[in-house]
């Protein structure tokens, strides 16, 4: 006899399902709908679908004597072998006493019962269903209370976990829209559409780039720059003109396309620019990784930064 259980999150929801097979032929499936994502996780939904697993194996009769379990969540087996003290490992130990209570009353029939890793579900017809079965679940499906395990006939315990990955998940997604509506995420969301996201600070830490240029990098890509439209501000130089054309105003767009007192160390970034075959704006040297390392060389060739007024 061979049994597949799996867990699936669907939608806000989080279900497990086993489905069980004698001599190749489909002869029973289980459902069970653990509640919203809010109070528990896919690794409880695993363990779950396995304990839903040796329910049909004890219901099996005293036919078979050769069992299998496909479990396609490493993570969920192992838990079998842990202390068993952490959240949602309640479902473990009973997982363990459905187990030795299956071979005791299976005992004359000498009892085989594996527990068995399957890798994912392409190619294994068992799989697939279980996996199919589980978004059922994860949708609100259940099977009836008096098939079910006794342990699951019970309001299921609310995961800690779960709940603290929903505060988490809320606090970022606040912090997110706080950050996208101020004035410096407003500047950088022009730049990259996905802010506030890894791939601005990836783009930043690579060995090839000094700590300084990431910085003036960054403070060039929000506008917290110190060049002289940004320093009058804070009365920390008389004005806001270009100190190297003097035109009227130097800002981040002045810097780096139009300030002709650079136009050597710009001719050299623009023709990396047409090699690599990108665009020559803001959004590309502030945007685009493959200009970081051009743009840093610009920086440091201008020497712009080497002895500007803090603030």
């Amino acid at each position: 006899m061979l049994i597949y259980s799996d867990g699936s999150a669907l939608e806000g929801g989080v279900g497990a399902a086993a489905v069980c097979y004698a001599q190749g032929r489909l002869v029973n499936a289980i459902h069970y709908h653990l509640g919203p994502d809010s109070e528990h996780t896919v690794h409880e939904a695993e363990l779950v679908g396995l304990l839903l697993g040796l329910h049909l194996a004890y219901k099996t009769g005293t036919g078979p004597n050769r069992i299998a379990i496909g479990v396609d969540n490493q993570a969920a087996l192992m838990t079998l072998q842990s202390d068993l003290r952490s959240p949602g490992q309640h479902l473990a130990r009973e997982i363990l006493l459905v187990a030795n209570r299956a071979q005791k009353t299976k005992g004359k029939i000498n009892l085989k019962l594996t527990l068995r890793w399957t890798a994912g579900h392409e190619g294994i017809k068992g799989n697939e269903l279980a996996d199919t079965e589980a978004k059922k679940a994860a949708m609100g499906q259940t099977s009836d209370k008096s098939s079910l395990p006794t342990y699951l006939r019970r309001r299921m315990l609310i995961n800690p976990s779960a709940v603290k990955q929903k505060h988490e998940a809320e606090l970022k997604e606040s912090w997110k829209d706080t950050w996208r509506n101020s004035e410096r995420g407003i500047k950088l969301l022009e730049l990259d559409k996905t802010t506030p996201s890894k791939g601005f600070i990836k783009r930043l830490s690579t060995s090839s780039l000094s700590r300084a240029a990431s910085s003036l990098i960054s403070q060039l890509a929000i506008t917290h720059v110190p060049l002289n439209s940004y320093l009058e501000r804070f009365r920390r130089v008389d004005n806001a003109r270009c100190p190297a054309c003097g035109a009227e105003v130097e800002c981040v767009k002045h810097y780096l396309l139009e300030c002709t007192g650079y136009a050597h160390e710009r001719w050299t970034l623009k023709k990396k620019a047409t090699e690599l075959s990108k665009t020559f704006s803001l959004e590309s040297l502030l945007g685009d990784p493959d200009l970081t390392i051009p743009l840093a060389n610009f920086i440091d060739a201008t020497h712009r930064f080497k002895s500007t007024p803090r603030t």
